[in-house]
């Protein structure tokens, strides 16, 4: 079972486990960090939609993209019973974004990045999709030791380190990188009873204007 067969497997309980994962006021953390009214927004990996979901109280528009058609359905259900009509669930790759670009004032990626062979790219298509001067936000686990984590969750990073996340927002061409611990956790327990957890951090770049 590759990523996306798992995803697409527990959508329908993914809100359920992720709370055993990390807690929801992470949101909250993520969303301090910049003010998102009337602005447009992308969410890389997003999921049923815990960070879109939030952004869709103040943003104007929120771009939605997942790899899980089943993920996508959960966001999609939640905002028509909420009558949220600003969101729009898109199915694609976050390494191949299909947006414009110069089309978004502030991206995020939520949790996800750890998930993708080439963290790398995600950042560069996230510089390539932001308009000047527009903000990106990475919110991910610091490095840990759960090689678990590879085999039962399919993650492809054991985290990620000041050092990793910085050089890469660097050579993506982001400016004023900053790399911060939330204080918050991320833990979880393997089928064989394996304990790991990790702290969480945001990670925050801008695309300068020329």
């Amino acid at each position: 079972m590759d990523s996306v067969s798992y995803f697409d497997s527990i959508a329908d309980k993914w809100n359920v486990i992720r709370e055993n994962y990390f807690e929801n006021r992470l949101k909250y953390v993520v969303l301090s960090k910049f003010d998102i009214k009337n602005k447009i927004c992308a969410d890389l990996g997003c999921g049923t939609g815990f960070i879109s979901l939030a952004l869709s109280k103040d943003a104007d528009l929120v771009f939605s993209l997942d790899n899980s058609r089943n993920m996508l359905r959960q966001l999609h259900d939640e905002c028509l019973d909420k009558k949220i009509n600003n969101v729009y669930p898109i199915k694609g790759s976050i390494t191949d974004i299909p947006l414009f670009d110069e089309s978004i004032d502030v991206v995020y990626i939520n949790m996800a990045l750890h998930h993708v062979v080439e963290a790398d790219k995600v950042i560069k298509e996230a510089y390539r999709i932001l308009k000047k001067n527009g903000s990106f936000f990475i919110s991910d686990m610091e490095e840990h030791n759960g090689k678990w984590t590879k085999i039962e969750i399919h993650d492809k990073w054991l985290g990620f380190s000041d050092e990793q996340i910085n050089k890469w927002m660097k050579t993506a061409g982001f400016s004023e990188v900053k790399f911060e611990d939330t204080g918050l956790k991320c833990k979880g327990y393997s089928s064989k009873g394996e304990y790991t957890e990790t702290g969480i951090f945001i990670a925050s770049g801008i695309k300068k204007g020329e």
